[in-house]
């Protein structure tokens, strides 16, 4: 049986991620793979557990795995010859600057500096695809919005991500069948945006969406004020900040799982925002199969929804990409950098990410001193 790849899997998304797989499959076979190979195996084992509660009997097993050793990783893959891999490695999760005050996150959060967390680990595992020569898909749940676009420009873009607006989309379907006072089911909502747009500025930036509800486009009853009226309205839009690291991400992982099963099984749905396809910016609807992902836009050109997500990318202080994958962030956002990290970058080629990221944790590491954050 083909295996599904899940990298990542002691840590909180690919721990939420065991376990819905677990209630739900038998026809799968899943290996998780980490750098922790105790809680690794330990996770591998309650998710056995969890599916025999429910009478489900997947094939699941551990496999330690080090994305560090490009070479190692790659030797694995050859032997494993996964048909997806979902990538979760990250060396500072999306939630790290929220167990700051929330007067300091609101001046770093935008998590577009921050990402040489999130790069250098999805570089190192992609550089060990292309070096093991395997035909997968890689669903890349690091900051896609960006990573991907920056791998892309090197040649080795991963298939797909999951989570971001996608989220913010799959809150909007509610919203409506709420407001409409239809099942959750009568509704279908196709969106355009970056994480910037979704979680960032909660939804009130740059986007383009549409709604279709009982079979009928209702988008132009929703417009988008008003949508971000009902959004915040509904308490989504609130900025929690936490006292200690986050532990359950279920409705994170839920969106990474559906692009991956959509993928393994090769159902060829179209799925409503999926972050960054192909190494576009942002988040697109997307046919997911055992293809990859093909772009599916009911009403707007790519060239503009391109557009749509490089604005939005900008909320999040990325400038732009370059042809040769450097990233140019926002004045703004490099001097709240320097201000409250002191950390200064205004451009940063995907070469020196790893070092550079050693800086962010160091200056991390110094807040959470200041600040008495326990993490």
């Amino acid at each position: 049986m083909d295996s599904l790849l899940i990298i990542g899997s002691a840590g909180s998304v690919g721990h939420d991620m065991m376990y819905q797989i677990a209630s739900m499959r038998s026809d799968i076979k899943v290996i998780g793979a980490d750098i922790n190979e105790e809680k690794g195996t330990y996770e591998v084992e309650e998710a056995l557990h969890t599916a025999h509660n429910f009478s489900n009997y997947p094939d699941m097993s551990f496999r330690k795995l080090n994305l560090f050793d490009v070479d190692g990783t790659a030797e694995a893959l050859k032997e494993i010859k996964p048909k997806v891999i979902c990538q979760l490695g990250s060396l500072g999760s999306w939630w790290v600057t929220r167990l700051l005050p929330d007067d300091v996150y609101h001046k770093i959060g935008p998590v577009g500096p921050w990402i040489p967390n999130h790069f250098t680990l999805a570089y190192k595992l992609m550089q060990a695809v292309t070096k093991s020569k395997i035909n997968t898909h890689v669903v890349n749940g690091a900051f896609p919005d960006l990573t991907n676009v920056i791998l892309s420009k090197l040649g080795m873009a991963p298939t797909c991500g999951g989570g971001n607006m996608d989220l913010g989309i799959s809150r909007v379907r509610r919203l409506i069948a709420r407001d409409m006072r239809i099942p959750f089911r009568n509704v279908l909502v196709y969106g355009v945006g970056h994480h910037g747009t979704y979680y960032t500025a909660r939804m009130d930036g740059p986007m383009w969406y549409k709604i279709i509800a009982d079979g009928e486009d209702v988008t132009d009853n929703y417009p988008h004020k008003k949508l971000v009226e009902m959004y915040q309205g509904f308490g989504y839009g609130k900025s929690i900040q936490y006292s200690s690291a986050l532990v359950d991400q279920f409705r994170t992982s839920s969106s990474f799982l559906k692009h991956c099963l959509a993928i393994y099984y090769n159902t060829g749905e179209v799925c409503a925002s999926v972050a960054g396809p192909n190494g576009l910016p942002g988040a697109y609807p997307c046919k997911l199969s055992e293809k990859g992902a093909e772009v599916i836009l009911p009403g707007i050109s790519l060239e503009e929804a391109i557009r749509v997500n490089e604005e939005g990318g900008r909320i999040d202080g990325i400038e732009s990409v370059r042809p040769d994958g450097t990233v140019v962030f926002c004045d703004a956002n490099v001097g709240y950098m320097k201000e409250v990290v002191g950390y200064v970058c205004k451009e940063l080629s995907p070469f020196d990410q790893e070092g550079r990221q050693k800086e962010l944790e160091a200056g991390l590491k110094r807040l959470y001193e200041y600040y008495k954050v326990k993490a």
